[in-house]
């Protein structure tokens, strides 16, 4: 069974600076990829894309915007890690790693490009509510409690 791999990475947007990277002990939450909820929450995620993330950017409403894309990795399914958007266009996005890969090569602030199909969520951070980070809502019950409990008081209605 084919699976994709998620990294638990939404902790990294607790800190209200620059994201941080996320350290190499970092969970990695694997769903099989016919998990109907975490697909639901890619969809979504995508539908929304351009009206609430690409928006909020426009209307210079937030910070620290990133975007999850899903990488394909050789053996290992699609691996989905957050980046910090460089440059967007329609068919293309250039963005910095802010987590460091499990299954492909690259390091936190290696510069990737992919395109917008390959987007699975977006976050940002306005008025100290995060917005977006649908996937990191499917991952909440495979969190320590605690952390948890931190993400669900900081996150935002989705859109």
């Amino acid at each position: 069974m084919s699976t994709l791999r998620i990294l638990a990475a939404c902790l990294c947007l607790l800190v209200p600076v620059a994201p941080q990277a996320v350290q190499a002990g970092d969970p990695v939450v694997g769903y099989s990829t016919s998990d109907a909820q975490m697909n639901a929450a890619m969809a979504a995620a995508r539908e929304s894309y351009p009206s609430a993330f690409l928006g909020a950017i426009r209307a210079r409403e937030g910070e620290d915007f990133l975007l999850k894309a899903g990488i394909d990795t050789p053996g290992n399914g699609r691996e989905h890690i957050w980046t910090a958007p460089i440059s967007i266009s329609s068919t293309e996005i250039t963005a910095e790693l802010v987590n460091e890969p499990v299954y492909f090569e690259g390091h936190v602030g290696d510069e990737i490009t992919f395109a917008p199909e390959q987007i699975s969520d977006w976050s940002y951070r306005r008025d100290g509510k995060l917005h977006g980070n649908y996937t990191t809502r499917v991952m909440l019950p495979e969190l320590p409690q605690d952390e948890a409990a931190r993400l669900r008081a900081i996150l935002a209605p989705l859109p």
